[in-house]
């Protein structure tokens, strides 16, 4: 880095209210928009007229407008019964675990609140795709025109699992493509591909810890659906990088866990990593447009150890054999 830059660095970080600035402008993909930092400088009268391509070891960002995403993510009451821990499980977890190369595609949800059927669907499809037995494209808007427990478009929850238990299971893409909530498909379609059951992973009172889904995840060689408070924060303009501008909110989109990276730091006696520690791989069903190609890392917590915008307080994964 030259010397002029670090000059500028220095100066830009001497602005009242910088600190608050960086947080919030800076640190969400651990990039930044330094050139709105220098703007602000200039405006301020810190520092003279500069110009960004003077730097061109330095990597400049445009800031992003606000995009309106749809979510639809309903929390729901469950008994206790319904959660399973792994915690305690004997097994070798990895410190680093990503599969997207063997995963299936990006799907976009669209205007619609179906976030719920996708989310349940990519869990349920790549499952049997990282056991290499792909069952093909399954169909998400059969879920969203037929499901009994959720509210197609206005939203639903983990509980939608059980329109594909077996001998239900889920029809194909082909057979009923989606059409933003807008299709009508027939319930009896022929099935593709079914679960044995569903749970929801952890405890119900703390939810699951980290070692919950990493166990569950290794031993089965599967990936799991949770919730995420993707309202709050800059989380919606995510564009790559590791998140960690976290912020705390209500669950209100659903998405899956595929992998993760615990920076080698060790579980506590909780399962958990220390706080500001581990990163989760997720995947969006935004389309490919939206963060890494659809997928997303994250933070699995701040500083203080609270869970960085909700992630994973809520999870559900499946039972089945491929």
């Amino acid at each position: 880095m030259n010397n002029k830059l670090v000059a500028v660095l220095f100066a830009v970080a001497s602005l009242p209210g910088y600190a608050a600035a960086a947080d919030r402008e800076v640190s969400f993909d651990q990039r930044g928009d330094f050139s709105a930092l220098v703007s602000a400088a200039q405006e301020s009268k810190v520092l003279p007229a500069v110009s960004l391509s003077e730097f061109p070891e330095f990597t400049f960002t445009e800031a992003k407008a606000p995009a309106v995403y749809a979510k639809g993510f309903i929390r729901k009451d469950l008994p206790a019964a319904m959660w399973k821990s792994f915690k305690n499980m004997k097994i070798t977890i990895p410190d680093k675990f990503d599969p997207r190369p063997n995963l299936t595609q990006i799907e976009n949800q669209g205007s619609c609140g179906s976030c719920w059927a996708f989310g349940l669907t990519a869990a349920h499809r790549d499952g049997y795709a990282l056991a290499g037995k792909d069952p093909g494209r399954l169909s998400q808007e059969w879920m969203v025109d037929n499901s009994t427990y959720a509210a197609g478009c206005r939203g639903g929850y983990f509980d939608s699992a059980n329109d594909i238990v077996t001998p239900r299971g889920q029809p194909l893409w082909s057979d009923c493509p989606y059409k933003n909530g807008g299709g009508k498909c027939p319930v009896n379609l022929p099935k593709a591909s079914h679960i044995d059951g569903w749970f929801m992973l952890g405890d119900k009172t703390t939810g699951p810890a980290v070692k919950d889904i990493e166990a569950y995840m290794a031993s089965t060689g599967k990936t799991i659906a949770i919730g995420v408070a993707a309202g709050v924060g800059r989380w919606q303009r995510y564009s790559g990088g590791v998140y960690n501008a976290c912020k705390y909110g209500e669950l209100d989109h659903m998405i899956n866990i595929v992998g993760w990276d615990n920076e080698g730091a060790a579980f506590d006696e909780n399962g958990n990593l220390p706080p500001g520690k581990g990163v989760w791989i997720m995947r969006n069903s935004w389309g490919k447009s939206w963060g890494e190609q659809g997928y997303m890392r994250t933070k699995m917590t701040d500083a203080a150890g609270k869970r960085c915008n909700a992630v994973a307080e809520e999870a559900a994964a499946y039972d089945f054999a491929p």
